[in-house]
């Protein structure tokens, strides 16, 4: 089946609209707040102030961002695992003809937790293995025109891998499936001669999302700026949370609305939320 992104992008809009008060709780919940206590609570790396006052030292910045990591990768993580355990709800929540309550999704995602984490470990090993063994290739050879240019090569299929993984979380999600490397083979078997459409319709949803972002990004702050750069930095860190809960509501929406279409659900009736008494 090849895939219609036209109606991709309609049947996510379709499925938002459809659960937007289920949404919006659970986009709150595990996207907006995680994100806004993540910026206003930790620190500033610092990374811009070095990257101005050494004119771009890798060096310094590399040592800014490492540091940052070690003290504080115990938030990094959490707030991980709160949006893994959000997107597996949100999943289940626009994609299920069951129609999850919530509360049912919300358990779906702490029961599925593990197949998630699982399911990106044995595809992360699967993305990176590519360009470690053309780098160790390259190493091994003793030219540095090779250690160069293998790990280049590589690169186009740590991507087709990525796209071919791409739709393991709703196959987790939706279709319920508890086995890691059977999720992975879902995904794999989903996608299959739509690899292309779907890195380019990602792309597309990355680059519009970047552009929006930075556009709003840049309107607020000026806008805040006249209120003091305490209050700015509060606004930013609140419509940075906003931004970034949209994001992740619509690509969630578009993986659900793409798995209903290659699995032969698009005729179906677009799922809603909470069952009826």
């Amino acid at each position: 089946m090849k895939l219609d992104l036209s109606a991709a992008w309609d049947g996510a809009m379709a499925m938002i609209r459809a659960n937007r008060e289920v949404v919006l709780v659970l986009a709150g919940v595990f996207f907006f707040l995680p994100y806004l206590a993540f910026s206003l609570f930790l620190p500033e790396t610092g990374i811009a102030e070095a990257s101005a006052a050494n004119e771009g030292d890798m060096d310094a910045i590399a040592a800014i961002v490492m540091d940052f990591y070690a003290d504080y990768w115990w938030a990094l993580l959490l707030m991980a695992l709160i949006q893994t355990i959000g997107a597996l709800a949100c999943l289940a929540v626009l994609g299920d003809n069951a129609r999850p309550t919530v509360g049912d999704a919300i358990r779906r995602g702490v029961t599925l937790l593990p197949t998630q984490l699982g399911a990106q470990l044995l595809a992360g090993l699967a993305i990176f293995a590519p360009i470690v063994l053309a780098t160790a290739i390259g190493a091994a050879s003793g030219s540095d025109a090779l250690v160069s240019v293998l790990p280049l090569v590589a690169l186009p299929v740590a991507i087709y891998i990525v796209v071919k993984f791409s739709l393991s979380s709703p196959v987790i999600a939706i279709d319920q499936t508890r086995n890691p490397l059977a999720a992975l083979t879902g995904s794999w078997r989903l996608t299959k001669g739509n690899s292309f459409r779907l890195f380019f319709f990602a792309l597309l949803l990355i680059v519009a999302f970047v552009v929006a972002s930075t556009v709003l990004n840049l309107i607020i702050g000026l806008a805040l700026a006249l209120l003091g750069e305490h209050l700015q930095l509060i606004g930013l860190a609140i419509s940075g949370a906003l931004i970034n809960a949209v994001f992740f509501v619509v690509a969630y929406a578009v993986m659900a609305s793409v798995h209903h279409q290659l699995s032969g659900r698009a005729s179906a009736s677009v799922p809603r939320a909470g069952r009826e008494d």
